[in-house]
């Protein structure tokens, strides 16, 4: 079992990215809110406000797409379909995932799997 990760830095793409993971069966998709450090403090800590002029564009929201899947190939696989939208990772402001290895867990995260 393994943990996919994608953080997602335009919001403009996850819905393109969530539509890859249902075609590539990734169970229990979660979609959380995110921001990087520099834009919470930017925001958040008025001795950080100086920041916001620092920072060289305004950011959509991100989002981070958490998932579990038992297959080892579901990097290039979603690689793959997201470049056939034109989306490629490998440029920088677009995102990134990550693939993690689930050893062990509690509650019903996929019906029938066992740790």
């Amino acid at each position: 079992m393994k943990l996919l990760i994608v953080a997602v830095a335009d919001e403009e793409y996850v819905d393109d990215f969530l539509a890859a993971l249902v075609d590539l069966d990734v169970d229990g998709l979660e979609v959380v809110d995110s921001s990087t450090v520099m834009e919470v403090l930017a925001k958040d800590t008025p001795i950080f406000a100086g920041l916001r002029q620092l920072m060289s564009r305004p950011k959509a929201a991100g989002k981070l797409i958490i998932g579990v899947t038992a297959d080892d190939d579901i990097l290039a696989r979603l690689d793959e379909l997201m470049k056939r939208l034109d989306i490629d990772l490998s440029k920088p402001g677009t995102g990134y995932a990550l693939l993690l290895p689930v050893t062990d867990w509690l509650g019903d995260l996929e019906p029938g799997t066992e740790p």
